[in-house]
């Protein structure tokens, strides 16, 4: 049997959590942070998310009761990820879903659909822990030029287009922004006039400072950790120096959004140190109610120009 204690806990925060998005135009979000049972659970439309934190497998037990979740909640499919050590083993994965799991399908956020994917790793394409700042930039994007730096499947570029502005976005896989813009064209957006550039963002800054090219809006959101045709980035090592590169590329009173999920680096850390390599005004992204753990989520921070 599994774990009672487990169970109620897993429960009892993801109908609180599902009850408080019902009727709303956003189908994506976190149903159970991990500070709750060493497990994150995540929906997405008709189809629930989970990420096991827990030492050791789950049982058949606790599988059935993800289900019984998945059922309680209005998810018709589920699936659980076993989050292994893939920086030992990169290749290696564990993987448990309902017999019926759809290879693709769509979800809304806020109103814009996502085009989603069961068979791109430990994502399906939309990271929930973003969606405060995703809004915030489609608010605010009107006329303006963005560049967004590790676009993935282009979620910010898409809020920001969708919010008037011009794109362009930077990615070593043209798998992924080529799922970015079948985003833009699920939502009704012309991929014309928008850039999809496939580069290391290193190499993408280093051609921006050549050519003297300046953005209103920078999203600098890269992964803890990446292997491409021979080069590794570390966002430990990199992020900051990348950061103060953007910085130099805003126009005035233009703003970049830092961004990482490395659990070992403490928001007031990243905040010392991006105050001592550019020393300007920054503040703290705002995150949603249903991200509770702070320190396993996106640790966020927008960094702005002077106007003049």
């Amino acid at each position: 049997m599994a774990d009672e204690a487990w169970v109620k806990k897993v429960s009892e925060r993801a109908a609180a959590t599902n009850k408080s998005f019902a009727g709303g135009d956003t189908e994506c979000f976190r149903l159970v942070d991990r500070e709750v049972a060493d497990v994150v659970v995540d929906r997405y439309g008709p189809c629930l998310w989970a990420s096991w934190m827990r030492p050791h497998p789950p049982t058949e037990a606790h599988l059935t009761s993800i289900g019984e979740l998945a059922a309680k909640v209005g998810c018709g499919q589920w699936m659980v990820n076993g989050m292994v050590n893939r920086g030992k083993d990169p290749g290696s994965a564990q993987r448990w879903q309902s017999p019926q799991f759809p290879g693709r399908w769509q979800a809304k956020e806020d109103g814009i659909l996502f085009n989603l994917r069961a068979d791109t790793g430990l994502s399906p394409g939309l990271f929930v822990d973003q969606r405060a700042n995703r809004k915030l930039l489609r608010k605010r994007s009107r006329n303006a030029k963005v560049l967004n730096l590790f676009a993935y499947t282009c979620s910010f570029s898409l809020a920001a287009a969708l919010g008037g502005a011009t794109v362009t976005s930077v990615d070593v896989s043209q798998r992924f922004l080529d799922w970015g813009k079948e985003n833009f064209t699920s939502n009704g957006l012309s991929t014309l006039g928008h850039v999809f550039s496939k580069a290391d963002a290193r190499d993408y800054l280093a051609l921006a400072h050549k050519r003297g090219w300046l953005f209103d809006f920078i999203i600098l959101d890269p992964p803890s950790f990446s292997r491409s045709k021979g080069k590794t980035f570390t966002a430990r090592k990199e992020l900051v120096p990348m950061a103060r590169d953007c910085f130099d590329l805003l126009a005035p009173g233009g703003e970049v959004l830092v961004s990482t999920n490395l659990s070992t680096w403490a928001i007031g850390d990243l905040k010392g140190e991006l105050k001592k390599a550019i020393g300007c005004q920054m503040r703290e992204g705002e995150p949603d109610s249903d991200i509770t753990d702070g320190g396993n989520s996106a640790k966020t921070l927008w960094l702005k120009k002077a106007a003049s």
